[in-house]
C-alpha cells in the first residue's frame, strides 16, 4: 500500500520547531507574530482571526510580516482571502511593492487593475491576466506552479498593519470592481514602469519577478512579456542592478579563493534569538476541500529555458524528508582575518602606516567581493567597468553637493527658526511685562475709582447738609423779616400826643431779646455851650 503523504515540498523549511526558527529568522518575522506549518489538508483556521497563507507566497512571492498593506488593500478591495488566489498574484502585487521603492512611485491596486484583469473558473484559483502582453508590471511569472501550493502557514498575532487587515475567509469580489477605472489609474506612473528595465534578468525580461523579489527561481519556463532589446546595456546600468537573493533554500555552497581571509559573520550584528513556533496537533480540524491551481496562466508560454550559473541548484528532496544536520548550518565563510596574517581586531586601524595599513583595508575590502554581483562584473567589458566607476564617482559627487545643499538649507531653516524663537521670546517677556504693568494701572485705577465713589458720596452728604442748613436760613430770615414789618406797622400806629409814649409790647418788637434804651454810661457828656461873641458853626 502506497505511503500516505503528508507534507508538501516545502515543509522541510519549517515543519520542525529548528527549521521554524531558522525560517523566522531568515525572513525577519517578529516575535509577536505566531506561525504553525499546516498541511493543505488541515488548513483550517483554529481561532477567528487566524490567517492562512501557502508558503510559497512568502519564498518566492516576497510576503513578509506585518503584510504589506497594498497586499491586504488588495485582498480587502476583492473580499478575497490568500487562500483564493495563484501565487502569481502574490508575486505581482509585492512586485509592484518593490518598484514603489525604487522608482519612487504610488502605484495602487486601481494601477494593477488597469494592467491586468482579475479571471477566475470553477476550478481555478483567482489570477491575473494581463491586458496587454506588451505592457505588464513584473514579469518572469512562472506559468505553473506544480507542487508549490501543498504546504500553508497559520499565521495568529499582528500580522498586519492597524486598520489594515484583509479577509480571512473565503469570499466573492463584485462584478463592479473587476472593471477598469481609467480615471482612478495614474497613467504617467504606469508608462514609467512600463519603459523602465529595471532588475532585467538573462532571459531579456525587465522587472523580472525573482530579482525584484530576491528568490531563486524553481520554475523553468516564464509567460510570455515585452522583451529588452539590448541586454547588456540594461544590466550593465547599476540602477537596474537587483540584490541577491535571499532564499531560505539557496544556501552558500562554496566560497571563491579570494574570499578565503574573510569571516562575514563577524561583520554581522549579532542574531537575536528566534523563539520557533509551537506546531498544534491537527487533530479535531476538518479537512479543507483543495482548488485546483491553473497550470497554465496563458495560452502560450516562453520555451524552457534551464538557468546556467545565476544561482546554485538546491537539490529536491521528497516533502516528508528531514532536514539533514548540514542543512541546519546557515550561510557560512572562512575566518575573518588579513591574507596570510593575523586576525583583524576591533583594534585595527587602516591609518596605520607600513603595510599594516593596507593589509587591513584589503582584507576588508574582500567583504564586498559578494557571488552574485562579481558574476555580474565579470560580464562587463573594460570600458564598461570604466564608464560605471566614472558615472559612480561622479553620482557620489553629485549626492555630496546635494547633501551639502540640504544641509545648507536645513542650517538656514535651522537658524530662521532659532531667531524666530528668540523674538517669540521676547515678545512673550515685554507681553508678560506689559500684562503686568497693565495689571498695576488696572489695580490703580480701580483703586482711584473707588476713591472718588466714597469723595462723591461725602460731597453729596456734605451738599445735602448745607441744603438743609441754606432753608433754615432762609426760613429765619423770612420769619426776621416778618417780624420786622410788624414792628414798624406798630410804631406807626401810636396816637400823636406830647406825653411820651409808652414803650410797646416786648413781644412787638423786631427784636424781643435786644434791650429797650440807650444805658446812661452811654449817654455823651453836653457839649459846652460857645461864649457870647464866638461865632457858631455855619449853617451853611
Amino acid at each position: 500500500m502506497a505511503r500516505t503523504r503528508a507534507f508538501g515540498k516545502l515543509a522541510k523549511y519549517l515543519n520542525t520547531p529548528e527549521a521554524m526558527a531558522r525560517f523566522r529568522h531568515h525572513y525577519g518575522v517578529p516575535d509577536d507574530v505566531y506561525l504553525e506549518y499546516r498541511y493543505w489538508e488541515d488548513t483550517l483556521p483554529g481561532e477567528p482571526g487566524d490567517l492562512i497563507l501557502p508558503v510559497v507566497i512568502v519564498i518566492e512571492g516576497g510576503v513578509r510580516f506585518p503584510l504589506d498593506p497594498l497586499l491586504t488593500n488588495f485582498l480587502d478591495y476583492f473580499n478575497l482571502s490568500p487562500t483564493q488566489i495563484n501565487p502569481n498574484v502574490f508575486r505581482i502585487v509585492m512586485g509592484v511593492v518593490e518598484l514603489n521603492r525604487r522608482l519612487g512611485l504610488d502605484l495602487t491596486v486601481y494601477d494593477i487593475m488597469a494592467t491586468y484583469s482579475l479571471r477566475t473558473s470553477s476550478n481555478e484559483a483567482y489570477s491575473l491576466r494581463p491586458r496587454d502582453v506588451e505592457n505588464t508590471l513584473v514579469n518572469s511569472l512562472p506559468d505553473t506552479n506544480k507542487d508549490m501550493t501543498d504546504d500553508f502557514l497559520l499565521v495568529r498575532g499582528a500580522w498586519h498593519f492597524p486598520n489594515q487587515q484583509c479577509p480571512t475567509a473565503d469570499g466573492k469580489p463584485a462584478e463592479e470592481r473587476k472593471k477598469f477605472r481609467k480615471n482612478l489609474a495614474n497613467s504617467a506612473a504606469l508608462k514609467i514602469v512600463y519603459d523602465n528595465e529595471v532588475c532585467t534578468n538573462d532571459y531579456s525580461n525587465p522587472r523580472s519577478a525573482f530579482l525584484l523579489l530576491r528568490y531563486v527561481p524553481s520554475a523553468k519556463t516564464f509567460l510570455l512579456c515585452r522583451k529588452v532589446k539590448d541586454v547588456v546595456a540594461a544590466q550593465s546600468n547599476l540602477e537596474n542592478q537587483a540584490l541577491p537573493a535571499h532564499d531560505i533554500r539557496h544556501r552558500l555552497g562554496h566560497v571563491t579563493q579570494s574570499m578565503a581571509g574573510i569571516n562575514l559573520r563577524n561583520l554581522l550584528p549579532p542574531k537575536a534569538p528566534a523563539v520557533a513556533s509551537v506546531l498544534a496537533p491537527a487533530g479535531g480540524l476538518r479537512g479543507r476541500k483543495r482548488k485546483n491551481i491553473s497550470k497554465r496562466e496563458t495560452s502560450q508560454a516562453e520555451p524552457e529555458i534551464i538557468p546556467e550559473a545565476t544561482h546554485t541548484e538546491v537539490p529536491e528532496s521528497g516533502g516528508d524528508v528531514q532536514p539533514s544536520a548540514e542543512d541546519v548550518v546557515m550561510e557560512q565563510a572562512p575566518g575573518f582575518e588579513v591574507c596570510g596574517g593575523d586576525p583583524v581586531t576591533s583594534d585595527a586601524s587602516v591609518m596605520t602606516g607600513g603595510d599594516a595599513g593596507p593589509s587591513v583595508a584589503r582584507a576588508l575590502s574582500e567583504v564586498a567581493r559578494l557571488l552574485v554581483d562579481m558574476a555580474g562584473w565579470g560580464k562587463f567589458t573594460d570600458q564598461g567597468i570604466t564608464d560605471s566607476l566614472c558615472r559612480g564617482l561622479m553620482m557620489a559627487v553629485q549626492g555630496t553637493l546635494e547633501l551639502d545643499r540640504r544641509y545648507q538649507a536645513r542650517a538656514l531653516e535651522l537658524q530662521h527658526a532659532l531667531h524666530n524663537a528668540t523674538k517669540y521670546l521676547t515678545s512673550r517677556h515685554e507681553v508678560e511685562a506689559y500684562k503686568e504693568t497693565a495689571r498695576d494701572a488696572v489695580l490703580k485705577m480701580d483703586q482711584a475709582v473707588l476713591k472718588a465713589k466714597e469723595t462723591e458720596e461725602l460731597l453729596r452728604t456734605a451738599l445735602d447738609a448745607n441744603t438743609k442748613v441754606e432753608e433754615r436760613i432762609k426760613a429765619l430770615e423770612a420769619e426776621i423779616m416778618e417780624r420786622e414789618k410788624e414792628g414798624w406797622k406798630t410804631l406807626y400806629s401810636w396816637p400823636k400826643s406830647e406825653d411820651v409814649p409808652e414803650l410797646p409790647p416786648r413781644e412787638k418788637l423786631p427784636y424781643p431779646e435786644a434791650p429797650i434804651g440807650v444805658p446812661e454810661e452811654e449817654v455823651p457828656e453836653t457839649l459846652p455851650h460857645p461864649a457870647e461873641g464866638e461865632a457858631g458853626p455855619s449853617s451853611a
